[in-house]
């Protein structure tokens, strides 16, 4: 890899990530450190198995900086995988379990993982997506058919030293267009989230985490490392469910869960359908991300769920930016909170200077957690930096106590349910269709989702197309999520001088027709 560096000599350091379990595989080596309801592994089991599983990994020859990829729903294999990679000097790049082969294609073409691990039931997916892009060398481990415990099993092998200053993660974005970007994080930047987050939102060895949100997200993967950092108990649930979240911490007693604004509209309705009072009053702390939550759920959820309720804005690049406190949720209810620890926040105008209060601006920041690069785009690398301050692409301002409110996206990107969508992957599969001459894709608003996505669609002449047809195309080549729920139909899209589609000028009545979807 040209952007991966050299692995330098020194001790090992705290801050990395393949330590997060160490101290507490000392101290209570026989507390519980993950539980999935049915199987759980000890500190002490999940420090000896990820020892065990890197030397596997290093004894197969992996080399330090290589890339190894989960291609997994929330387990506790995927945390294992995670400790294993970072103990064997290698980089965890995740790819989304709801992909399909020309999505996980498009991951693994620029990726290029030496290992894939992902389940028997995933493996075909792996293997047609591999052979598309021209990495038919990878290799896919199961988790689950027994090959699994035979690495755990074998010889120990000796483990190289890593560096904080060594890439950790790569983690897949998409730029606006729409090809995914890879963004590369140090150890040092992942361990500075896990321990300015541990102490923002008060972890200890007491608490009981129910982690709902997907791994393959950098949130969801994070909050259960600094949840195992400071000696918790993991409940991964691998399947969001809101009756089954409900059950969990009633019965449980969670202290702590992240969620997206669409789990907490799922969960209020939820308690507000049970015939008896859930017993929520356990949770220290319940965090949202993703997509703003709208001021009517927050007034619900601080009601029917917890008081104790926190909301952060980042993004994959830049990581946790600003917190909105339980004290603030009321008070400033449109705010997506004040700096993260450690982390500076300018709203820079077209110039790149610095606005006043209350002025619009692009969203930069300065945050130890960020990215470093884009991997193999050295110019887009250099376009979202401005010396140390990274661009988010989001316009807001500050408010006079230093709140940040975000305006819009400088990008269309739609958010439902918490999930970046973005219209520019979704057009080109359009175009695919030969039935299909133009497209475009934008949001709409949606009560429930938050947005959903829309297509405007031209068709071939003498070409007949409706909106079945065209959400059978898509799911075929993308997550069933990325589908149009509604479809307009249109002879011809508007145009710029400079022959681009004027998306503000498709918010107008079809004349053709328009076809709605089955809910998200």
């Amino acid at each position: 890899m040209s952007e991966i560096r050299a692995f330098v000599s020194q001790e090992a350091s705290d801050l990395t990530v393949g330590r997060v379990t160490r101290q507490f595989a000392r101290l209570e080596p026989g507390k519980r450190a993950l539980y999935d309801g049915a199987r759980s592994l000890t500190y002490l089991e999940l420090d000896t198995q990820a020892d065990a599983l890197a030397g596997a990994l290093a004894g197969a020859g992996l080399q330090r900086g290589e890339v190894v990829s989960a291609y997994l729903p929330n387990c506790i294999d995927y945390v294992l995988v995670v400790l294993a990679v970072a103990r064997a000097g290698a980089v965890f790049s995740p790819i989304n379990p709801r992909y399909k082969a020309y999505e996980v294609g498009a991951i693994l073409r620029q990726a290029r993982p030496r290992v894939v691990f992902t389940t028997a039931a995933q493996a075909p997916t792996v293997r047609e997506a591999a052979a598309d892009a021209g990495q038919s060398g990878v290799g896919v481990v199961n988790v689950d058919d027994g090959t699994l415990p035979g690495l755990l099993s074998g010889p120990a092998a000796a483990l190289p030293v890593v560096g904080e200053s060594d890439y950790f993660s790569l983690m897949f974005t998409s730029g606006t267009t729409g090809e995914p970007k890879g963004a590369m994080a140090t150890h040092r930047a992942r361990m500075l989230w896990v321990l300015n987050a541990t102490i923002q939102y008060g972890l200890d060895e007491r608490d009981r985490y129910l982690g709902t949100m997907p791994q393959v997200h950098s949130a969801g993967l994070t909050f259960t490392l600094m949840h195992l950092y400071a000696g918790a108990t993991v409940r991964i649930l691998p399947h969001f469910d809101p009756a089954e979240f409900v059950a969990i911490v009633s019965r449980e007693r969670v202290t702590s869960a992240l969620t997206v604004p669409t789990m907490l509209t799922m969960i209020v309705e939820e308690i507000d359908r049970a015939p008896h009072a859930a017993a929520m009053g356990s949770l220290k702390r319940l965090v949202t991300c993703g997509s703003p939550l709208p001021l009517s759920t927050k007034r619900r959820v601080i009601e029917r769920v917890s008081d104790q309720l926190y909301d952060y804005y980042g993004s994959t690049e830049s990581n946790s930016m600003t917190v909105l406190r339980p004290a603030d949720q009321l008070r400033k209810p449109e705010s997506v909170g004040q700096a993260f620890r450690n982390v500076e926040l300018m709203i820079a105008d077209a110039a790149g200077r610095a606005c006043p209060p209350g002025t619009v601006g692009e969203v930069w920041c300065i945050n130890p957690s960020a990215m470093s690069a884009y991997r193999d785009r050295p110019d887009d690398t250099a376009r979202a930096f401005t010396g140390r301050w990274f661009h988010t692409g989001d316009l807001g301002y500050l408010d006079q106590e230093g709140f940040l409110h975000l305006v819009s996206r400088l990008s269309d990107v739609v958010i439902s349910g918490g999930v970046n969508i973005y219209p520019a992957e979704i057009e080109q599969v359009l175009m695919l269709h030969p039935s299909i001459l133009d497209a475009a894709v934008v949001g709409e608003p949606d009560a429930k989702w938050g947005q959903r996505v829309k297509a405007f669609v031209v068709v071939r002449e003498g070409e007949s197309l409706d909106l079945d047809a065209v959400q059978r195309h898509c799911v075929s080549l993308l997550a069933d999520y990325k589908k149009p729920r509604n479809v307009v139909f249109l002879p011809s899209l508007p145009k710029n001088a400079g022959g681009k589609t004027v998306k503000s000028a498709l918010q107008t009545p079809s004349p053709l027709g328009e076809g709605r979807g089955e809910g998200q």
